[in-house]
């Protein structure tokens, strides 16, 4: 997460780009074989996707999804990027697939600083998100939108991921991005417009050179 140092995978792909969101695109398509089997059964498939309310932070980079092989490198904007499309991918899944019993979630946990996923960064790299988010998008990063406790226990970080895969009244309104335990609109239209939906589908198609049609 938000890793301070230009980093690759060994695919060469951005390392948090690689393992926020093309790892789970890759994986989860290689599952759609099983995934379509189990939703021939009377309560369907569903894949949850991990996000987070840092998709405000940028959009995806068509252009430069690698931000210039690390020379325009900058942990917020990368991470942004990477949970921008994990919303995208859900509508994606969703919109080629629901007919066919396969629905998707993405969701918000919520914080806590006892996951030490943030050991790396200090309270300075924090107080970027907010100037880089309005650069980015020309718009103010909104921290409490359906997130309150912003800081939550492991058993409220556990809640919202849990109701996305468990609870049967989601069904039909999938696609959706969940915070706090409940459906909310993403506070900016580049997570989800149908546009940059297919687009960076291909995108990522194009990285990991296959192609999923369905």
């Amino acid at each position: 997460m938000a890793l301070n140092e230009y980093t690759k995978a060994k695919q060469g792909i951005e390392m948090q780009f690689s393992a926020n969101h093309v790892g789970h695109f890759l994986l989860t398509n290689l599952l759609m074989p099983a995934l379509l089997a189990g939703a021939r059964g009377p309560k369907g498939a569903r894949i949850v996707n991990p996000s987070s309310a840092g998709y405000q932070i940028c959009p995806v980079r068509y252009e430069d999804p690698t931000f210039s092989d690390g020379k325009a490198y900058e942990l917020w904007t990368v991470y942004g990027q990477a949970k921008t499309a994990q919303i995208r991918f859900t509508h994606g899944i969703t919109n080629q697939l629901k007919q066919k019993g396969v629905v998707s979630f993405a969701c918000h946990p919520g914080s806590n600083f006892d996951t030490k996923l943030g050991t790396h960064l200090t309270m300075d790299d924090y107080a970027d998100i907010v100037p880089l988010t309005k650069r980015n998008t020309g718009l103010d990063f909104v921290f409490s939108v359906g997130d309150e406790p912003r800081f939550k226990t492991y058993e409220q970080i556990g809640g919202t991921p849990l109701i996305a895969a468990l609870d049967p009244g989601l069904v039909a309104k999938a696609p959706a991005f969940l915070q706090n335990n409940q459906v909310v609109q993403p506070a900016v239209s580049h997570a989800y417009d149908a546009e940059h939906v297919d687009k960076c589908w291909k995108l990522i198609e194009g990285l990991v050179g296959q192609n999923f049609k369905y």
